[in-house]
């Protein structure tokens, strides 16, 4: 009897354990890898960068380029709205990414599973996930 109780008590604490470590997706499809297939700045001018991509997990972000800086920063969204924070980004590095500051407001114009486009005063940015199509 104390072994079985010792076993149902070893399960369920293995169970609590368990599902306390996994790390769910928050952010519904926004989060994933997005590559940036195009950028639309607002002077008329367009960039069609390589191999670069947002990476959008929980609260965190991480700009990467084959062969450029790999830049991390903090993000919160809420409703069409994504606030993206840099605290150890180089400007100059961030225009690669479309991004003009270290501290940007972005707004959601469309999103799905396999596209989103995100404006800011800066420029529109245009991007493909490796999801499936809707």
């Amino acid at each position: 009897m104390r072994y079985k109780l010792i076993q149902l008590v070893m399960a369920m604490v293995m169970t609590v354990v368990l599902s306390g470590c996994a790390k769910r997706s928050i952010n519904g499809d926004l989060d994933g890898q997005w590559q940036i297939m195009k950028i639309e700045y607002t002077d008329g001018s367009v960039a069609t960068p390589e191999r670069t991509y947002y990476c959008f997990f929980l609260h965190t972000i991480n700009l990467r380029s084959v062969g450029g800086p790999s830049i991390a920063g903090n993000f919160t969204y809420k409703g069409d709205d994504i606030k993206i924070e840099f605290p150890n980004g180089n400007v100059e590095n961030l225009k690669l990414y479309g991004i003009n500051g270290t501290a940007v407001d972005l707004k959601i114009r469309a999103l799905s599973s396999s596209k989103m486009t995100l404006q800011s005063d800066y420029a529109c940015l245009l991007y493909t996930s490796d999801a499936a199509d809707d």
